[in-house]
């Protein structure tokens, strides 16, 4: 479900970035990147989304670049889909510029250290795990302290 979701959200970003711009897939991930102060998406996701955008007839390939590359453009059934998706569009792209925040905040450096902890876990001992549990904890409700009480 969340994966269903995630790529319904993302295929919007991508409409929306069509409707102003003709790009490459890569073009489009890093405009994402620009945009938003996320991570460029990988080409994993975002081609293919273009070939079901495409088959949906919302995008078309305008050109062929460089090594061939398609650029692709925004068609009116997709210019359409967008109006009839305003607010779900709205929704996504705020939701994806407060990621970007996160992002410039540290969450990044955060969830990376959590993606190493989470992979090395077993290999901690109690000692390092009581610690980084202590962390974690603190981190925690520092975090919440600040957020709900502005210090």
């Amino acid at each position: 479900m969340i994966e269903v979701t995630r790529k319904k959200g993302m295929s919007l970003i991508i409409l929306d970035i069509l409707r102003d711009n003709r790009l490459h897939g890569y073009g489009i991930g890093e405009k994402i990147e620009e945009l938003y102060g996320i991570e460029r998406p990988s080409s994993g996701l975002i081609y293919p989304l273009l070939l079901s955008l495409e088959k949906r007839n919302l995008i078309r390939v305008y050109e062929r670049g460089t090594r061939d590359k398609k650029i692709y453009e925004i068609t009116s059934a997709g210019i359409k889909y967008l109006e009839e998706h305003k607010e779900e569009v709205e929704r996504r792209k705020k939701f994806l510029r407060k990621i970007g925040e996160f992002w410039r905040m540290g969450g990044h450096e955060m969830v990376e250290s959590i993606k190493l902890l989470i992979k090395n876990i077993d290999s901690l001992s109690n000692d390092e795990k009581k610690e980084i549990e202590k962390t974690l904890r603190d981190c925690a409700k520092r975090i919440r302290f600040i957020v709900e009480f502005g210090e």
